[in-house]
């Protein structure tokens, strides 16, 4: 199986990294629970090894699997434990974490052009150092990402009510800047083959 990473953040957090090899008529005998057969191919796979990846963990820190569900706002979670999750995949890669007290996030993306060319729709005055280059843009977006999905994936405005300031090579500090609901997250991010990985600490 091609499991890349399988990592302790610390003793309350872990995550691990999958690249997607198995063709679409492989996968559905590895799902660890029953998946919807009407997704298209390419989601289907997608759905399937996020699940592999939350057993995975699960089994990691010694919870019992009991199938992932969703919240109305699309936010997994964890079927019979109180413990939070992040799913993230961009094909052929898929992602997940699991936290055993707080809310998490995790996201990976491949700096593609594309991201350069919507870059105003996500990015505000406080990241303009980080408008020329698309790495720092891609790091910019997984960031944003990781703290939406912490926020609940309720309604956040990613370019306007969320800043991002890269500390290092590793290291991003994000905050949310909505008023009343003002918030500092420490994320840490790298490189995994040619994509960014990004998650919370």
């Amino acid at each position: 199986m091609p499991l890349l990473l399988s990592k302790q953040i610390h003793k309350k957090a872990a995550y691990a990294v999958w690249n997607i090899q198995e063709t679409f008529l492989e996968l559905p005998y590895l799902s660890p629970e029953p998946f919807p057969a009407e997704l298209h191919p390419v989601r289907q796979a997608e759905w399937i090894v996020g699940r592999i990846l939350i057993k995975h963990l699960c089994e990691s820190v010694n919870l019992e699997y009991h199938g992932v569900g969703r919240q109305d706002t699309g936010k997994p979670y964890l079927k019979g434990h109180d413990v939070q999750i992040s799913i993230s995949h961009s094909f052929p890669m898929a992602c997940a974490m699991v936290h055993l007290e707080k809310p998490c996030g995790i996201d990976l993306e491949l700096p593609r052009d594309k991201m350069d060319i919507v870059k105003d729709k996500f990015m505000n005055e406080s990241e303009e150092e980080y408008r020329d280059d698309l790495n720092k843009i891609c790091a910019v977006w997984c960031a944003k990402e990781v703290i939406y999905k912490i926020h609940g994936r309720k309604y956040l405005s990613l370019k306007e009510e969320i800043n991002v300031n890269i500390k290092d090579d590793e290291t991003i500090i994000g905050e949310i800047i909505r008023p009343k609901d003002q918030e500092e997250f420490l994320l840490h991010y790298e490189w995994v083959k040619d994509y960014i990985l990004c998650f919370s600490v």
